[in-house]
């Protein structure tokens, strides 16, 4: 099966597509093999947690900014089963800490074996990771990934605690995606370039790139909870309300409304009971969403511009399709 990365990004000629392929092919081996146990009841749960194959977007970020498609060291390769081991790690605490019961339109670990189990599991997948660049000795990147793990974790703790002001600044929402989301996007295409022996100019180059790719990637995230097909989505649409997360869309809404709908707004922000439909439709009705996606493709411009620093060929016009991709999809 061909990896799930490939379908909707225009990744340019035949022989890039295949080289990805192949490359994110020996990336999902060492996952799993990294992951394996002898304990029966750790495996049953990695075939869980390893079922719903994403699109694989942060080890191809490391493979491009590697630059060698296809024909990846095997220090890339490992890197980029790395900083997929803790997105995924990331997910699993983040279904236990929202209470969500479905992620891509499966039934989450939580939901399935309690938040026990799913806590130690997200652990058990971030210890891996960790292990596996200690024993490579890969200390640069180690050293990257270890802070961005920890800035990571300090953003999806702002983010609770934030859930109890009554409104959000945009400042401070752009800070908590940041740190929870774009860090680690901006950490692989840092570590594709380290590996690769870039200079200092270009790794802040791709650096920059991912993280304005990480900021649109999450704002896009927000607008979908507002705007996409439940059954597209894998989960119910409006969970961020449900779960008191205030993102963009909403916070934009907020802004532009008139002083009633304002207050309404307001009013339903406060009420932890329901009010999730008629803060959708008003969100919906004052642009909240559209005004969000159209921040997103700013970020979207910011990326192409770090990639203007970058030498010219097909890897940097398949990071540039990256950015088509995390802004059109599935809107």
């Amino acid at each position: 099966m061909k990896p799930a990365f490939l379908k909707g990004i225009k990744l340019g000629s035949a022989p890039l597509r295949s080289a990805m392929d192949r490359d994110l092919a020996q990336v999902e081996r060492l996952i799993r093999e990294s992951l394996r146990s002898d304990l029966p009841f750790i495996e049953g749960l990695n075939e869980t947690v390893l079922a719903p194959r994403g699109k694989r977007l942060r080890p191809a970020l490391v493979l491009l900014a590697a630059g060698r498609p296809g024909e990846s060291s095997g220090a890339v390769l490992l890197a980029g089963a790395v900083v997929e081991m803790i997105h995924t790690a990331t997910l699993l605490h983040d279904d236990v800490v929202d209470g969500s019961l479905r992620r891509r339109g499966r039934p989450t670990l939580n939901a399935e074996v309690g938040d026990g189990a799913a806590i130690l599991m997200g652990d058990y997948v971030y210890s891996r990771a960790i292990t596996l660049l200690v024993e490579a000795e890969l200390t640069q990147v180690l050293g990257l990934l270890a802070t961005t793990v920890h800035r990571m974790s300090v953003g999806e703790l702002l983010q609770l605690d934030l859930r109890r002001s009554r409104l959000l600044s945009e400042e401070a929402y752009r800070h908590v995606i940041y740190e929870k989301t774009a860090r680690l996007i901006e950490a692989c295409c840092q570590s594709g370039a380290i590996l690769s022996g870039a200079d200092a100019r270009t790794v802040t180059a791709f650096g920059d790139f991912g993280r304005n790719v990480g900021m649109a990637f999450q704002i896009v995230d927000d607008v979908l909870d507002y705007a996409a097909d439940p059954d597209t989505l894998g989960k119910p649409v409006g969970s961020d309300i449900a779960e008191g997360k205030q993102t963009l869309p909403l916070l934009l809404a907020h802004a532009a409304a008139p002083p009633a709908e304002r207050a309404r707004l307001e009013t339903l922000l406060a009420d932890t009971n329901g009010g999730r439909e008629e803060i959708l439709s008003l969100v919906e009705s004052l642009g909240g969403a559209r005004a969000a996606l159209a921040e997103a493709r700013r970020y979207g411009e910011s990326a192409r511009e770090a990639l203007g620093r970058l030498p010219a060929g097909e890897v940097r016009d398949a990071l540039d399709a990256t950015v088509d991709y995390v802004i059109e999809r599935e809107l």
